[in-house]
């Protein structure tokens, strides 16, 4: 499926197969969090949390495999431990914004949880691809 994107840059392939992984991930992470939430009645900010940390070693794999492919190999604790720092950073802007959203309107937060998206995506991307992965 990727042959048709091949008048893009090495860069802008990066990011659709970021999405690809993003798109992926977000609905096994939806999934997850509904369960959790709705099913297993458990608190919105432990759903959430749950299904996150399935979420950083799902995308973790797949980035560092298929996506990013680091030419110089570093220490695979240094590279995890630099990943695991720009999710934790998201995943505390998401759990804050999530929070704050929840008490100021009173949504169900699975519903709220698609408003914070663009900005947690846009925090992994970058600091994925400048930073933890480069």
């Amino acid at each position: 499926m990727l042959r048709y994107f091949k008048f893009l840059s090495y860069s802008q392939l990066q990011f659709v197969k970021y999405l690809f992984v993003g798109g992926a991930n977000f609905l096994v992470g939806l999934v997850a969090f509904y369960f959790f939430l709705h099913i297993l009645h458990l608190n919105y900010l432990i759903s959430f949390s749950i299904s996150w940390v399935a979420s950083v070693l799902l995308t973790y794999i797949i980035n560092f495999v298929w996506i990013f492919k680091p030419e110089e190999k570093l220490n695979f604790k240094t590279r995890l431990a630099k990943y695991t720092i720009i999710y934790l950073f998201s995943y505390l802007v998401n759990l804050g914004l999530l929070k704050l959203l929840v008490q100021d309107t009173h949504y169900d937060p699975f519903f709220l949880q698609f408003a914070i998206i663009p900005v947690v995506m846009a925090i992994n991307f970058t600091g994925t691809k400048y930073w933890a992965l480069k």
